[in-house]
């Protein structure tokens, strides 16, 4: 290195591989994305939309990361397993896990609620944490080494009318997380939640006037960008914290501040 040369700093996530469910769009995306500015390389996993998947799956790569794009729906151990495999036999490792995909759902009063609608969507969310989680924890125990990162939400701590049946599945997370921490941390593998509030993605971009009353009641003075929530899984990801686990982080521009 030459006099007027700076020294090539090495980046938090070098080296490491991340699997990132649900990551063809909205806060998957971001997260595959800014893992990877990280220096991680990334499996980008999806569930129909593969031109999407495809589309994040170049972004990595043209930032100097390895990537690849798989299907597989993680709800079913099957697919989980296969999309542990398939990351394994590319790169040899899975260091990182970011648990995000879980079905979509329409805000329903608890009075129009049936079962199907609270205990369909509880099962399915709790599948895709459970099912990913068991398929990477063998090479993660093995290298004695992990950071599992679950996508929870404001509502499983902040009831909000409408969503019975999406807060109390991303609270089931949530406690799952802590079991996992519990448990795993003899093996190098700590746990933690990244719970936002609403999130400005294409799943919300029609809800123009709940956004407005969102902005308007968080003392941010907006809801949240997907990049928001990609930062905070970012810290819980990096090997250097290795003392965060069992935790429940709100991303939600201090909504739920106080409770």
């Amino acid at each position: 290195m030459t006099s007027h040369e700076s020294p090539r700093l090495e980046l938090p996530l070098s080296g490491k591989v991340a699997i990132v469910t649900g990551s063809g769009r909205g806060i998957g995306a971001a997260t595959a994305l800014y893992l990877a500015d990280l220096g991680s390389d990334v499996v980008v996993n999806y569930l129909n939309n593969s031109e999407a998947a495809q589309e994040v799956r170049d972004q990595i790569v043209g930032k100097g990361r390895r990537s690849i794009a798989i299907g597989a729906d993680v709800s079913t151990p099957s697919g989980a397993d296969s999309l542990a495999t398939a990351a394994l036999d590319e790169f040899g490792r899975i260091d990182i896990l970011v648990s995000n995909a879980g079905p979509l759902f329409r805000p329903i009063s608890l009075v129009d609620m049936t079962w199907d609608d609270f205990g369909g969507l509880l099962n399915q969310d709790l599948q895709a944490a459970f099912n990913s989680t068991k398929a990477v924890l063998p090479t993660m125990i093995e290298s004695h080494f992990g950071r599992i990162v679950y996508v929870g939400s404001a509502s499983a701590y902040h009831p909000t009318p409408g969503l019975a049946h999406h807060g109390s599945a991303r609270a089931s997370i949530s406690t799952f997380s802590a079991y996992v921490a519990k448990e795993m941390g003899e093996y190098g593998i700590t746990s933690n939640v990244v719970s936002s509030g609403m999130v400005r993605t294409e799943r919300t971009a029609a809800a123009g006037d709940t956004i407005a009353r969102m902005d308007a009641m968080t003392p941010a003075g907006r809801i949240a960008e997907p990049g928001d929530v990609a930062r905070a899984i970012g810290v819980f990801a990096d090997d250097a914290e290795g003392f965060f686990t069992g935790t429940n982080f709100p991303v939600d521009g201090g909504l739920t501040a106080g409770r």
